[in-house]
């Protein structure tokens, strides 16, 4: 019997963290003062450039407002530092403190605001922003307190993108048979600044982008679907022999990042990626006349819709990458395709897993 009771909470426990959906809750107004809202969607990733285009149906292209609201994860004890590329005004709130209030136009500026959390605690996020005329442009990144200090950081991007993995729409909360709920991470608001532990400066580390420790999580292998589906799948390197960009590219001329991979199931650049890039940021530094098109691309396993979000997330990160790294936003259009333009066949897992690619094009 006791056994049965144990086995059924663990159960009731597994289904709850299923049901916390990854993502923030973002309610989009026509007007800059949030005037009509005219959507709702979850968005796992606060990175978009809307430049020639409207945030999503009925939205109009400038004038608009948006709020996101969920939960934020504190994966260690600290201070973090938030980092918030926008064009027009931002405020952020996390916990009951209000850590960024840049409420005016401004023309992709990046601004700060920083603010001391506990690991393992869930902290309300409220995030408000509005464009006022033609495209906007907003990207949120942190500096994590357990991230490696280096000497070289000031030549460095502004921290890393906040990832899915972090907002939740309500923290995990369990009701037991019993009528008892079960322990669950805290949501906790932001009191006074508590002391931070000083980490060991490396003085020697390379310059592409700032490293992070991550938890040693073991993800399920099931399908192809981005991160704020319930189901998974290891996504494959590209495999296809495509050479590397070089100046002479014709335009229209595609090539295939060979050597850019992602965690599975997820849009998470993996350190091994950086080197590809860098050199494609160097390139492209080369070449200032090239526009490019950054195009995402998956198998047609599992849910079509899921897999053209989870193509057009990795296409925007490989973009922000580029973007960090000093190439104008101008000269980048991310893209996703889902499973709509295969290279291979799908029928066979060795050449379906030449369908997961990204790929530039020269434009």
């Amino acid at each position: 019997m006791k056994t049965g009771i144990v086995f059924l909470c663990t159960m009731l426990v597994l289904m709850a963290a299923a049901r916390a959906q990854p993502g923030l809750k973002g309610e989009y107004y026509n007007g800059t003062n949030f005037e009509r809202k005219v959507l709702t969607r979850i968005d796992p990733q606060l990175s978009f450039t809307w430049k020639a285009h409207s945030p999503g149906p009925g939205v109009d292209q400038s004038y608009y407002s948006v709020r996101w609201t969920g939960k934020l994860l504190a994966p260690a004890s600290g201070r973090y530092t938030f980092f918030a590329k926008v064009d027009d005004g931002i405020r952020i709130w996390v916990g009951n403190q209000k850590v960024m209030d840049v409420w005016r136009l401004n023309d992709s500026k990046n601004f700060t605001g920083s603010v001391v959390l506990q690991a393992g605690h869930y902290y309300d996020l409220k995030i408000e922003y509005f464009n006022d005329m033609l495209g906007g442009v907003i990207d949120l990144f942190w500096q994590r307190p357990d991230a490696e200090v280096s000497v070289l950081d000031r030549f460095r991007g502004p921290g890393e993108p906040i990832t899915a993995r972090y907002f939740r729409q309500s923290a995990p909360a369990i009701t037991l048979p019993s009528g008892s709920v079960a322990p669950a991470p805290k949501v906790a608001s932001v009191s006074s600044p508590e002391p931070v532990r000083k980490r060991p400066v490396a003085l020697v580390k390379s310059v592409s982008e700032p490293t992070t420790t991550k938890p040693p999580v073991k993800k399920p292998v099931m399908t192809d679907q981005p991160v704020a589906s319930t189901v998974v799948v290891a996504d494959v390197p590209v495999r296809r022999e495509v050479a590397e960009p070089a100046p002479e590219l014709p335009p229209g001329e595609t090539f295939v990042l060979r050597h850019v991979k992602f965690e599975q199931s997820s849009y998470v650049l993996l350190p091994e990626s950086t080197a590809e890039l860098d050199r494609l940021v160097q390139t492209l530094n080369k070449n200032p006349q090239w526009r490019i098109e950054v195009a995402g691309h998956t198998d047609n396993v599992g849910d079509p819709r899921l897999n053209l979000a989870l193509s057009e997330n990795r296409a925007k990160v490989v973009a922000a990458y580029l973007i960090r790294h000093g190439i104008a936003d101008d000269r980048i259009e991310p893209r996703g395709y889902g499973s709509t333009r295969p290279v291979a066949d799908n029928q066979v897992e060795h050449e379906r897993v030449k369908n997961r690619r990204v790929e530039i094009t020269v434009r």
